[in-house]
């Protein structure tokens, strides 16, 4: 009985002191909050702010966790041991930047200066963010992102959403929001066509005309065409529809009766009656969609209505034909028992003779107080059989 009892005394001995043994060389474990600033097969890297501890996990990127283990200093830096990991909140001191969300080799953070940021952001390309997080290296490492919205006036370096209505193409394209032009610098091989309502997103810069550089075709859209509109109530950057006399033609641009607007990019012939459809710019029209719908030779013959300063058509025969030492020539015209007086500068490369039949397109004037026709080209005067 006694040496029962004595067995077991010495076993509860033994257990006790196993027990202090194991509380003396078994040390607490150590516990980090951090967030993953790096993550390649195995290793990730944890940082707070202050303090960087690698560990032998893979964690994800932009993730706080907490971690216990055995912390121990290296040649490298603090390594721990991890027994356990946990997802966590951040509940170390988090960095706020705010600016605007871009892609350019990289997502970044526009403020305007570059901020690059070590991960895309679940937020629109060119949208203002406020963003919480930490620095670490050449990188910011976003945790918290609320989304603020487009910029409504355009800022220098910042990306602007510019919609209006394309004035000129090319590149830089000219594109009109309304109020001002804006000079758009499209991603090569990317054209725009007059005429059309366009959504574009760049970055800004404030030169002497706003200027927006585009680095993606993603962020360009049109939107459909612009607006038309009667000619008499169109704007810049809609779309004028009328019908009107050309009263004057170059190789460049038309002049027609109804606007002292020019209008470009369409040939008829002075007399022709012209339907379009054009883009109202700031000082000229564009043809987009422009016909002939009337020839000059259908215009009346206007030789008994004369009118000083109007645009008509005459016809008839030649009476006499003077020309002067200096080229200058003038030319009696009849139709019946009307007629005047039409006028031949040298210029016009144009030789009439008595009997001939004339036709010619142009303005009611006076030449020594009886009335007068002038035209403007040679090509606007025929003569003989052919008129």
């Amino acid at each position: 009985m006694v040496q029962k009892r004595l067995f077991v005394v010495v076993l509860l001995s033994s257990l006790l002191f196993v027990s202090l043994a194991l509380s003396r060389y078994s040390p607490e474990k150590d516990s980090f909050t951090g967030l993953c600033v790096y993550s390649s097969g195995s290793i990730s890297v944890l940082y707070n702010g202050t303090v960087t501890v690698a560990l032998g996990k893979s964690l994800e990127l932009g993730k706080a966790y907490t971690v216990q283990g055995r912390l121990r200093a290296t040649n490298r830096g603090l390594w721990m041991d991890v027994s356990s990991v946990v997802p966590a909140n951040a509940t170390f001191p988090l960095e706020i930047i705010e600016g605007a969300y871009w892609y350019s080799n990289g997502p970044v953070l526009l403020t305007p200066s570059r901020v690059r940021l070590a991960y895309p952001l679940n937020a629109s390309k060119g949208s203002l963010v406020r963003l919480e997080g930490l620095t670490y290296g050449s990188k910011f490492y976003p945790v918290n992102v609320e989304e603020l919205g487009y910029l409504k006036e355009p800022r220098n370096g910042m990306p602007y959403p510019l919609e209006g209505v394309v004035l000129y193409p090319g590149n830089p394209a000219t594109v009109w929001n309304g109020s001002e032009e804006f000079r758009v610098y499209l991603p090569h091989g990317l054209s725009l066509r007059p005429g059309l309502r366009v959504k574009v997103l760049g970055v800004v810069r404030l030169y002497s005309t706003i200027t927006l550089y585009v680095n993606s075709g993603d962020d360009v859209n049109v939107l459909g065409s612009a607006e038309e509109k009667p000619l008499n109530l169109a704007e810049i950057g809609d779309i004028a529809t009328g019908e009107c006399l050309v009263i004057k033609s170059t190789s460049r641009y038309l002049k027609l009766d109804c606007t002292d607007l020019k209008l470009y990019g369409f040939s008829a012939r002075v007399g022709d009656t012209v339907r379009f459809e054009a883009l109202r710019r700031k000082s000229s029209l564009l043809c987009l969609n422009c016909s002939v719908v009337k020839p000059r030779e259908e215009l009346p013959n206007d030789i008994c209505s004369f009118n000083e300063g109007s645009f008509s058509r005459i016809s008839g025969k030649v009476a006499w034909v003077k020309v002067y030492r200096n080229g200058f020539g003038i030319a009696n015209v009849t139709n019946g028992t009307c007629s005047v007086l039409l006028k031949l500068p040298s210029r016009l490369g144009v030789s009439l003779t008595e009997n001939e039949s004339v036709t010619a397109y142009g303005f009611f004037t006076t030449y020594r107080g009886k009335p007068a026709f002038e035209v403007q080209s040679g090509e606007d005067l025929c003569s003989g059989k052919h008129c």
